[in-house]
């Protein structure tokens, strides 16, 4: 198949049919490329942190996690993650769920091989189409990226004053009120070879359709100015666009350094060196702000790991949550969990809470659900599973044998 092939997870409960899935479907055909296969919603949690896939195909009753919450957690995980539903429920409420969950897709079982693998065909145009509407259609305005340039790299703020800045832009068709906030971004592409002016297009492409944006080009990296919100965190699921389109569309990975808010347009040119600087001490792809965990990656790591050591016993403790109170994008976070401390943000709040239970299973008189409950689990059969999958044995077993008993 012509195309790009995206990366795909699959997951039921039925081992029968996601053997077959996973045996009888050619994946290349339908677009795809075939990374992961799960029986329950814990597994595929685990999967689409450590793999990053492009595509969830699920049923949407699975063990532990249903398939509309799962969708939920998927995407704080990885913000743009595509999901489709596999279901044998031909009910509207199932179908409706899956419409709220902002699904691509909505499969009925049973379903041949080849039906799924031409829905698969389906689902993959729609993805591409995606990207190929971020593709610049013209070359767009000449004389903003030049206005951009002077301003962000060549010091115009010295040498003009705020209102003659404001006109300049305005004149290359970027109009920014008066007080505004601004950010500047540095993106940094991985590789060798200079990035052209059609890529600071697609930034442009991607961001305009949220906020303000004008970006130019310059060798490996885009400079862009953008007039948004004046909070980091509203930022957030703009940039994991901005980051997923660029890894797909340049076919390169990238880091995106973003500056401190400003309103002043005097300002952008040390905007954009926190910027850069932030891309420079990034050390791995992903979306990092300026001014924020001056103690660099290692203190980054280490702050999200005490904060899994005092707070695993909160059942809503995640990825998204962390990231969101050390400033950071999720994939960021994540990335750098898994290059420095060794392992997925998951799977070390796993350990914590394996590790915690463990002790408690040497409390006397303390009953398992209890143990769950203070590790962080609502339903004793999830935290059960869980425990068996970590230490190859159930929480009870294992208590029987500390105590000397079969």
């Amino acid at each position: 198949m012509n195309g790009q092939l995206f990366s795909i997870v699959v997951a039921d409960d039925e081992q029968g049919l996601l053997e077959a899935m996973c045996a009888l479907v050619d994946w290349e055909a339908a677009g795809f490329r075939l990374v992961g296969s799960a029986g329950n919603g814990l597994d595929v949690l685990q999967m689409v942190e450590q793999l990053q896939p492009d595509l969830l195909l699920t049923d949407i009753q699975m063990p532990f996690i249903t398939g509309t919450e799962l969708a939920r957690q998927v995407k704080e995980l990885q913000p743009l993650i595509q999901v489709a539903f596999l279901s044998g429920y031909d009910d509207f409420a199932y179908a409706q769920s899956a419409i709220d969950s902002q699904v691509i897709a909505y499969l009925l079982k049973p379903i041949s091989m080849e039906e799924l693998t031409q829905a698969l065909q389906g689902i993959h145009q729609k993805m591409e189409d995606r990207f190929r509407a971020m593709a610049p259609a013209e070359e767009g305005n000449g004389s903003l990226p030049l206005a951009l340039s002077c301003l962000l790299l060549d010091g115009l703020e010295q040498s003009h004053a705020e209102e003659e800045r404001r006109q300049l832009l305005a004149g290359c068709g970027m109009e920014l009120p008066e007080g505004s906030t601004c950010r500047v971004l540095v993106t940094a592409a991985e590789g060798e070879g200079m990035l052209p002016q059609s890529a600071a297009q697609i930034v442009d492409r991607c961001l305009q359709q949220h906020c303000m944006c004008g970006s130019f080009a310059a060798g490996r990296r885009i400079f862009s100015l953008l007039n948004g919100p004046e909070r980091a965190e509203d930022l957030s699921g703009v940039l994991d666009e901005l980051y997923y389109v660029l890894r797909h569309v340049l076919g390169r990975d990238c880091a995106i350094g973003v500056s401190m808010p400003f309103t002043e347009l005097g300002r952008s040119s040390e905007a954009c060196r926190q910027a850069a600087e932030a891309v420079r001490k990034a050390d791995s792809p992903g979306i990092i702000h300026a001014g924020e965990n001056r103690g660099g990656i290692s203190a980054l790591v280490e702050q999200a790991l005490r904060i899994i050591r005092r707070h695993y016993m909160d059942e809503d403790l995640s990825l998204l949550s962390v990231s969101e109170e050390l400033h950071v994008s999720p994939n960021y976070l994540s990335a750098n969990m898994k290059k420095y401390a060794g392992d997925t943000f998951l799977n070390l709040l796993i350990q914590q809470r394996m590790e915690a239970a463990q002790t408690l299973l040497q409390t006397d008189g303390m009953k398992i659900g209890e143990i769950a409950r203070r590790c962080g689990y609502t339903d004793q059969h999830y935290f059960s599973y869980c425990f068996k999958k970590y230490y190859g044995v159930s929480p009870a077993r294992m208590r029987r044998s500390e105590e000397g008993r079969v």
